[in-house]
C-alpha cells in the first residue's frame, strides 16, 4: 500500500514540475519586460561634405604679358678694308670690348703706295690740262687763219674740234684717276661708322690685309633691340593698333619693362615696342615684337648697362579687360570649368572662358556677379550633390587674389 502511494506521488511530480518551471519562467520574463527602460527612436543625421569657396565679383583687369629675349645691337657690321696693305697703326680702343665714337679712326693701312698713285694721277692731270691748253691755242689759231684766208664755213676738222674733244676726254680721264687715287688714299684710314663697341678683333699692327679681309666685328651702342616672341593669343591681349600702325606707335609707343640680373643684383630698364618681325615663324607660328632701348650703355649712379647678349625678361602691359572675374587657380575644374554651389547648396559644373592666367590666378568670363565658386580639391564631381558651404575670405584662400 505504501508503494502505491509513492508511485502516485512520483507521477504527479513528473507532470506538475515542468508546468511549475514554465510558469516561473513566464513570471520572470514578464517582470524583466516590465522593468526595461523605454528607449527613444533617433533618426540618423545626414552627413554633408564641407567645401570651401569664394563669392566672385565682376571687375576690370589690366593684363601683363610676360616674354623673354636676348639683347642685341640694332646695327652690327664686319669692319673690312677697301684697299690692300700693311696695318701700321691701330687705335688704343681697337680691342675686344673697346668703346669708340662715330668717326673715330680705328685702323691705318700703309698709305705710301696710294700717295704715289695720287702723285702720278696729279701729274697726269697736269699733262692733260697742258695738252688741252695747247689744243685750244691751235684751234683758235686755225679759226683765225680760216677767217682771214678761207672761203665759206670752216669744217670741224679745220677748226681742230676732234683734237679738242680728245684733249678734254684725256683731262677728264686723268681727273677721274686722280679722284680714284685720292679715294684709295682716304680708304687707308678706317673710321668708325657709328658710336659703338668692338665685339671681336681679328688683326693687329704689322699684318698685311687685302680687300675684304675681316678686321673686326663692330656693333652700335646707341640703340639696343630685344626680339620678344608672342603667341597669337598673347598678341590679342595687346593694343594691336600700337603694334601694327606705325604712325600710332610713333605717337604713343607701347612701353615695356625689362628685367635681368647684372653684377649679382636685379636690374630693370624701359624700352618701347617699335615694330614686329617681318613674318610669322613657320615652325612655332609665333610672331615676335621688337623692343628698342635707347642709350643702353649710359646709366645713372647705381645702375647697370643693358649689355649686348644679355638674356632679359619682359613685361608688356596689355589692353584693359572689362566684365571679367579673377579666380585663384584652385577654382579651376578640368581646365575650362568651375564648380558652382547654388542657392540650394548643391554643386554643378559651369563652363568658363579663361582669357588670362598666371601662376597664382586666372582671369575668366562666363560667371555672374555673386556666384559661389568652390576652391576645394574635388577628385570626382557628382552634380546635384548637397554640400555644406564655407566662405573663405579674401587673402586666406592660399592664392594671391
Amino acid at each position: 500500500m505504501i508503494i502505491k502511494k509513492n508511485d502516485l506521488f512520483l507521477k504527479l511530480l513528473k507532470w506538475t514540475l515542468p508546468l511549475l518551471v514554465i510558469g516561473a519562467g513566464l513570471v520572470i520574463s514578464s517582470v524583466i519586460r516590465n522593468s526595461r527602460p523605454v528607449v527613444a527612436v533617433i533618426t540618423p543625421e545626414k552627413k554633408l561634405t564641407t567645401i570651401r569657396g569664394i563669392i566672385v565679383k565682376e571687375t576690370s583687369f589690366l593684363p601683363v604679358i610676360k616674354a623673354q629675349g636676348t639683347v642685341k645691337a640694332k646695327r652690327q657690321i664686319d669692319l673690312v678694308p677697301e684697299v690692300a696693305g700693311k696695318i701700321i697703326w691701330v687705335s688704343p680702343d681697337f680691342a675686344e670690348g673697346g668703346l669708340f665714337d662715330k668717326g673715330e679712326t680705328l685702323v691705318l693701312v700703309d698709305p705710301r703706295n696710294y700717295e704715289f698713285a695720287v702723285s702720278r694721277a696729279q701729274a697726269s692731270v697736269a699733262g692733260a690740262r697742258n695738252i688741252l691748253i695747247l689744243e685750244k691755242a691751235e684751234a683758235d689759231l686755225a679759226k683765225a687763219e680760216w677767217e682771214e684766208l678761207g672761203d665759206g664755213e670752216a669744217t670741224a676738222l679745220v677748226l681742230r674740234e676732234p683734237q679738242m674733244e680728245s684733249a678734254r676726254a684725256k683731262l677728264a680721264s686723268a681727273k677721274a684717276d686722280l679722284s680714284r687715287a685720292l679715294l684709295d688714299l682716304e680708304r687707308t684710314t678706317l673710321k668708325a661708322p657709328f658710336e659703338g663697341r668692338i665685339e671681336e678683333k681679328m688683326v693687329d699692327i704689322g699684318q698685311y690685309v687685302t680687300l675684304g679681309t675681316q678686321l673686326a666685328v663692330l656693333y652700335s651702342t646707341d640703340i639696343a633691340e630685344i626680339s620678344l616672341p608672342l603667341t597669337d593669343r598673347e598678341l590679342g591681349k595687346l593694343d594691336v593698333q600700337l603694334i601694327y600702325d606705325d604712325k600710332a606707335s610713333r605717337l604713343t609707343p607701347l612701353a615695356v619693362r625689362l628685367f635681368a640680373s647684372v653684377g649679382g643684383k636685379p636690374r630693370s630698364w624701359t624700352g618701347n615696342i617699335v615694330r614686329t618681325a617681318g613674318t610669322v615663324d613657320l615652325n612655332s607660328r609665333i610672331l615676335s615684337v621688337i623692343v628698342e632701348v635707347k642709350h643702353p650703355y649710359k646709366v645713372s649712379i647705381g645702375g647697370a648697362p643693358l649689355l649686348n647678349g644679355l638674356f632679359v625678361e619682359a613685361e608688356i602691359p596689355g589692353k584693359i579687360m572689362h566684365n571679367i572675374f579673377r579666380l585663384p587657380r584652385a577654382a579651376l575644374h578640368k581646365q575650362h570649368q568651375v564648380v558652382i554651389v547654388d542657392k540650394n547648396n548643391t554643386m554643378r559644373a559651369q563652363d568658363i572662358e579663361v582669357v588670362h592666367s598666371t601662376r597664382q590666378y586666372v582671369i575668366v568670363r562666363g560667371l555672374k556677379d555673386g556666384d559661389r565658386v568652390n576652391i576645394s580639391p574635388l577628385e570626382v564631381l557628382i552634380e546635384g550633390t548637397e554640400v555644406r558651404w564655407h566662405l573663405v575670405k579674401a587673402g586666406t584662400q592660399g592664392d594671391n587674389l
